[in-house]
């Protein structure tokens, strides 16, 4: 019964409404924004922990993690965002809601490390709606107005080990099915006369196979000789995406009429992602992680040509969280969990020569359901953009809220 009402929460999430669909403009640019976790716990912590072991936590940014679960993890999340756009002469509000995946995980060996996990996540998303008033158009005497609109992204499905090495090295790999759509439509809207409305809608359809390879080394805290200091680690991660092959669709589409212009097959080349961090653990019950993250996004290309509007993208963060020691007598309040994070990222857009710059600070909590399962918040706020050159600037708040579940399923006692 317990596993019928998980699945009825899991359906429930992915049924939800969706807001209105508005965020960001510069998302138009490449394959939108790069979504680097789908979890709450993560975001909590500045999306750092490449190199945590937690049990009790599925990370996809580094495989070998999973060498450290304890038991069966089910884990999903649902975002709530919520953005207000800056120019020089006005500004403006919206906000969206997104299912953004779900993960399976449990281990097959402790003695060994192997763990198996299985998951649905968002890779990168593209989400914008523009109006401009074009007058003086050599096309057009009388002024007309045009919408700019995008939407879809790129997900992956995966599934992917861990293994122990010896010396306590850990090893892990995944599989990677990566499938989307991204749309791009312009709308002409005639207010003057009573011309039809014009729509030019241009669709891509990237399918490709990657992997992710991850390491994290043997628990280096015995360099302190301290009894306050463990699990400390260093990891890294590489994700390996080979060039996508894209259906594209350009049609048109004036009153009640649509007609098909072009369509054919091309190339998507997605940069390698490179990872490293490392982690700490003080007093048992506080871990701070740093990460760093590099992907080439000079590198990209649709078709032949490299975009333009795009630069190699960085990002540094930071994490922090308090893990209680469970102890017998122990209330609710004293079982939360709490996190605080913050980041910085030189982003992937560079419009009009001006580099984009994001500055992140997050925190959370998890509430405990059980011994093993919690409900999880996260809460970033952002600063992104500049109002230089007539652009815009952005500030963004994310919520993430998920289910963390955990049961002793698939788990082989060692003899």
């Amino acid at each position: 019964m317990k596993y019928k009402s998980i699945l009825i929460l899991i359906f429930t999430f992915i049924s939800v409404e969706i807001f209105s669909q508005n965020f960001s403009p510069y998302t138009r640019f490449g394959i939108g924004d790069i979504l680097y976790t789908y979890s709450a716990r993560s975001l909590g912590m500045g999306q750092s922990g490449s190199a945590l072991t937690n049990g009790d936590f599925v990370s996809i940014s580094n495989p070998a993690s999973w060498a450290g679960l304890n038991e069966t993890r089910i884990e999903f999340s649902y975002a709530l965002g919520f953005s207000k756009l800056i120019t020089n002469e006005d500004s403006r509000t919206y906000r969206d809601g997104a299912f953004k995946g779900f993960t399976f995980a449990f281990p097959v060996s402790k003695r060994y490390g192997i763990g198996l996990a299985i998951g649905l996540v968002p890779y990168s998303r593209l989400h914008y709606k523009t109006q401009r008033l074009i007058q003086n158009d050599s096309l057009y005497t009388d002024p007309y107005i045009q919408n700019l609109i995008g939407e879809g992204g790129l997900s992956k499905i995966f599934i992917g080990t861990s293994y122990k090495l010896p010396f306590d090295l850990l090893i892990g790999a995944t599989f990677d099915y990566y499938f989307g759509n991204l749309e791009y439509t312009s709308e002409l809207i005639f207010p003057e006369n009573n011309q039809n409305p014009a729509e030019y809608k241009l669709m891509y359809s990237p399918i490709g196979i990657g992997t992710t390879i991850g390491l994290i080394s043997p628990d280096m805290s015995s360099l302190f000789n301290s009894e306050s200091v463990s699990n400390l680690r260093i990891g890294a991660a590489l994700n390996l995406v080979p060039d996508m092959d894209t259906d594209t669709l350009l049609t048109t589409k004036s009153g009640a009429f649509l007609d098909t212009v072009s369509e054919g097959k091309t190339t998507m080349r997605i940069p390698n992602r490179f990872t490293f961090g490392s982690s700490i653990t003080f007093s048992k019950e506080y871990i701070v992680n740093v990460d760093y993250t590099f992907q080439l996004w000079e590198n990209f290309k649709f078709t032949p040509v490299n975009e333009q509007n795009l630069r190699n993208a960085q990002r540094i963060s930071a994490g922090f969280e308090f893990r209680p020691e469970h102890k017998l007598g122990i209330t609710f309040w004293e079982q939360i969990m709490w996190r605080f994070g913050l980041s910085y990222e030189q982003t992937q857009y560079r419009i009009m020569n001006n580099d984009l710059q994001q500055y992140s600070v997050s925190g959370g909590f998890s509430l405990p359901i059980s011994p093993q399962n919690s409900l999880d918040i996260g809460i970033e706020y952002a600063v992104r953009g500049t109002k230089n050159s007539g652009l815009i600037s952005e500030n963004i708040l994310r919520i993430n809220l998920g289910l963390s579940f955990g049961d002793i399923w698939f788990i082989r006692y060692e003899k």
